[in-house]
């Protein structure tokens, strides 16, 4: 049933996704067609105009991440939380598999909307510099040569393969907390009466104190990493730090990420108001 939860997910904010992210494809070619003409003409309407357009497009690109995050908060709340509840909720499935859909469909655009604009900007700035993606990849140094380099530094494979796993699985977390976090406040907020968006608000609100005051206690243990590395090189000292400040990172947003999952599901399954 889940696969079916996900395949209705998709369909829906894809609606409103694939055209977002498409304008932002379209504005990208727009920008690159005046980066090009902005530097050989000599015509000031024609400046003022191919300047308005790389301005929307950077406009655009940051409505294009807002815009991810809205339409995932915003498909849970009335999917889960409105009129359209009275129907989810009657479905034979599991609280967590209408959460997990929404998160993991989220997780999906977070992906999709970093890469379009990753790679918008990327094609954006070889552009401005004359440069092709053949010779701007010609310039990155081979693995043989990285691996010798780190080797020398005494900096194995397996290091990088854990920093790389570590940074991925943050990138994950950070996905799921972020959407986890509007779901737990807003589900607080649906079990009263009035003032639901309101009270949802100062949720939030009172959420992101609460764990900024435990990340900020919990992150003081970082300085006495010092003291366990201060006999090794300096890139080894700075690649074991970063291993250990994630490792550290990583178990504070799993036990955030669980307790606000914990919230949504329970504030679901044993106090919805859907009124």
């Amino acid at each position: 049933m889940l696969g079916k939860l996900l395949k209705h997910e998709f369909r829906a904010t894809g609606r409103l996704m694939l055209p977002a992210l498409g304008a932002v494809l379209i504005l990208a070619a727009l920008a690159n067609f005046s980066i090009r003409f902005i530097q050989v003409t000599d015509s000031t309407f024609l400046t003022i105009l191919f300047g308005l357009v790389i301005l929307i497009f950077v406009i655009g690109i940051v409505a294009a991440a807002v815009m991810t995050t809205v339409v995932m908060v915003l498909r849970f709340y009335r999917n889960l939380l409105r009129d359209e509840g009275y129907l989810m909720h009657t479905l034979p499935v599991s609280i967590h598999s209408l959460v997990w859909s929404k998160l993991l469909v989220s997780l999906c655009w977070f992906i999709v909307t970093f890469l379009v604009i990753w790679l918008t900007i990327l094609l954006t700035g070889l552009i401005q510099t004359g440069t092709n993606l053949g010779a701007f990849f010609a310039g990155f140094p081979s693995w043989a040569e990285v691996s010798q380099a780190l080797a020398r530094a005494g900096i194995s494979g397996g290091d990088l393969w854990l920093l790389g796993g570590e940074f991925l699985l943050a990138a994950i977390l950070g996905g799921f907390a972020t959407c986890l976090h509007f779901y737990a406040a807003m589900a607080l907020g649906q079990m009263f009466a009035k003032d639901k968006v309101l009270l949802s608000i100062l949720f939030f609100v009172g959420l992101s104190i609460v764990f900024s005051l435990f990340s900020a206690g919990y992150g003081i243990n970082l300085a006495h990493m010092e003291e366990a590395i201060e006999d090794m090189d300096m890139a080894r000292q700075l690649v074991h730090f970063t291993q250990r400040a994630l490792a550290q990172g990583l178990l504070v947003s799993t036990l955030q990420t669980a307790l606000m999952y914990v919230i949504t599901t329970q504030c679901l399954q044993k106090k919805l108001n859907l009124a």
